[in-house]
């Protein structure tokens, strides 16, 4: 019997390679119209932007979340929804029911739930409106892919909730442990941070007179700052006298999957359609002993834009990328409003702004909240590339940081760059790195493997796709990615001296829509690849042989009762086992062989 495959974390490694080479069930001769097709369809309370993770073999035990019936030994697909609920769904092929449901706006703490923990009088999600951007819509609760630990069978979760505490309206964001048994918290959840607003519906209260705050100012009350006079900072209420950068609950969009490598759980935020303040964070936290008397323990804060504002890390859905060892990560920033940096010494921005640019990190241990480096505590920057030409990137919008980076195998390198990576955005650049030496700044030419002299007299890579807003996919030598602005989806493959990416196929397909999310390939090893592809202008799946853009398999279109559904832009399958799961607006569905 074939082991099952587990898929714990987004884009399936924490190289996000987009890859699942265990796949023995689905190949190129059987995904088609006469034995691939719809298992079944699960209605879910809200649109799902966070990719469908798997875990097989899960104990389900009764309790306040468990659906009767549902208790025992079950493969199972967690889905969250954007109303703040997880689902923990049978996934076998005829499967489709719910165990369990979690729902994170219940007040009154039932059963091992701890959603309450400010005596909040109502939790909702959070209205699009309030945030003023119609982006996620109509309501804004989870985004971000969660993440699982097999070994403490946790689940770990971040949603943002609207609450009424006093009278008062406030802006909630914690970090949960699920237990996967029953949907219960295993630890008292993170708060990181609690925004409270002054609003035409509460401005007579204490919190919005003019001596605490003017009305349309938030406040915030968090663990979470760093050191800056950026967007939004304050002078520290510690009385150090510095000025202090906190975590905005509110204008914060924990848009990125989550990450958990060695015993930390790593998240990141963004913004809501640039609606200042806001900042690029990510965060660490020791979960070593999360069921235990520490909980959780913060043990780092990087803020990209700390004298600054935006730079905000979304990668439209991505994650973070790690050294197989754990000893560095990568992500990529958006857009920013400090057009070209002044260099240090050193070489890297003297403010410490990285916007529009790809970062590696390390852990710091010499620092802490009150002994901070530029950046913040416990996370440094060591090393990053940043575009020559960042003034017209910023002044155009045009986020670097849009596309997820992707850590290429060593097999992909050579003698002189054993260790490479690609990183793009909307300007429809893919940049070949090395991740030994990432580039640094340079106001007349990209130092990257793959630049070439422009037509302005520039050294830079080629415009090769119509944007990236996706994490490409890397299998057998080869990058697959889709266009994110209705375009066609293209393969690539890297020349022998690494100095250029190579199209090799296309799609027939001229236009996927805009943000049709991150491919994905599933394979036997080196055998059987097949390409997933989201469609989001027919509102379809589509599968192709990886050997080959040029030849379709199958797509949902196909046959009606096929039919996927309204695809919500950056939607990411996941396939395993034989199976394909897909989130939508309103539902969770299924396709696997039929015959």
């Amino acid at each position: 019997m074939e082991a099952k495959v587990d898929v714990l974390t987004y884009h399936y490694d924490t190289a996000s390679s987009g890859v699942n080479p265990k796949e023995t069930l689905l190949n190129p001769a059987n995904v088609n119209t006469t034995s691939f097709g719809k298992l079944y369809t699960t209605p879910v309370d809200g649109a799902v932007y966070a990719e469908p993770l798997i875990y097989t073999d899960v104990t389900i035990t009764a309790g306040v979340n468990t659906n009767a019936g549902a208790t025992g030994l079950h493969d199972v697909v967690f889905v969250a929804t954007e109303h703040d609920s997880l689902y923990a769904i049978d996934a076998a092929v005829a499967g489709g029911a719910v165990l369990w449901k979690r729902t994170f706006l219940d007040t009154t703490n039932p059963g091992g739930n701890v959603n309450n923990t400010l005596n909040a009088t109502e939790i909702v999600p959070v209205a699009a409106y309030d945030v003023d951007s119609s982006t996620i819509s109509p309501e804004i609760g989870i985004t971000g892919t969660p993440v699982i630990d097999s070994a403490s069978n946790l689940l770990y979760v971040v949603p943002k909730t609207k609450e009424i505490i006093g009278g008062i309206t406030h802006f909630v964001q914690r970090l949960h442990a699920i237990n996967i048994a029953d949907g219960t918290d295993a630890a008292t959840p993170f708060l990181i941070g609690d925004t409270a607003t002054c609003n035409a519906n509460n401005f007579l209260s204490l919190c919005c007179l003019w001596w605490c705050t003017p009305l349309g100012k938030e406040t915030n009350n968090t663990q979470i700052y760093v050191y800056g006079d950026g967007d939004g900072s304050i002078i520290d209420p510690a009385g150090t006298g510095k000025r202090i950068v906190q975590f905005n609950a509110l204008r914060q969009n924990q848009r990125c999957a989550l990450s958990l490598v060695m015993d930390n759980v790593y998240v990141q935020w963004a913004s809501h359609s640039d609606n200042g303040p806001y900042h690029g964070w990510t965060m660490a936290w020791n979960v070593a002993d999360v069921k235990g008397s520490t909980g959780f323990q913060l043990t780092g804060v990087l803020n990209t834009s700390p004298n600054n504002g935006l730079a905000g890390i979304w990668e439209s859905g991505g994650r973070l990328v790690f050294e197989s060892d754990g000893s560095a990560f990568y992500f990529a920033s958006g857009n920013g409003n400090g057009g070209a940096p002044t260099l240090d010494s050193n070489g890297f921005p003297a403010n410490a702004n990285y916007e529009n640019s790809l970062v590696k990190v390390v852990a710091d241990s010499t620092t802490n909240a009150l002994n901070q480096n530029p950046n913040g505590w416990g996370l440094k920057v060591t090393d990053y590339f940043m575009p020559y030409n960042v003034v017209s990137l910023d002044l155009s919008d045009l986020d670097f940081g849009a596309g997820g980076p992707v850590l290429l195998p060593d097999s992909a390198g050579n003698g002189s760059h054993p260790h490479l990576m690609i990183a793009g955005g909307k300007e429809g650049k893919i940049y070949l790195i090395d991740r030994d030496n990432l580039g640094g700044f340079n106001s007349t030419d990209d130092n990257v493997l793959n630049a070439v002299l422009n037509s302005s007299g520039h050294r830079t890579p080629p415009v090769q796709i119509g944007a990236v807003l996706s994490t490409a996919a890397f299998y057998n030598g080869t990058i697959y990615l889709v266009s994110g602005q209705s375009n066609r989806a293209s393969a690539y493959v890297i020349n022998s001296t690494k100095t250029a990416l190579i199209i090799t196929s296309q799609t027939a397909i001229s236009d996927f829509g805009d943000f049709p999310g991150s491919v994905i390939v599933s394979a036997n090893g080196a055998t059987a690849g097949i390409v997933w592809v989201m469609d989001r202008k027919a509102n379809q799946i589509h599968a192709y042989d990886a050997s080959t853009f040029a030849a379709e398999l199958w797509n949902s279109g196909q046959i009606s009762g096929d039919n996927l559904g309204s695809v919500v832009k950056f939607a990411v399958p996941t396939v395993a086992n034989g199976m394909v799961y897909v989130g939508t607006r309103n539902s969770l569905v299924v396709y696997g062989l039929t015959i």
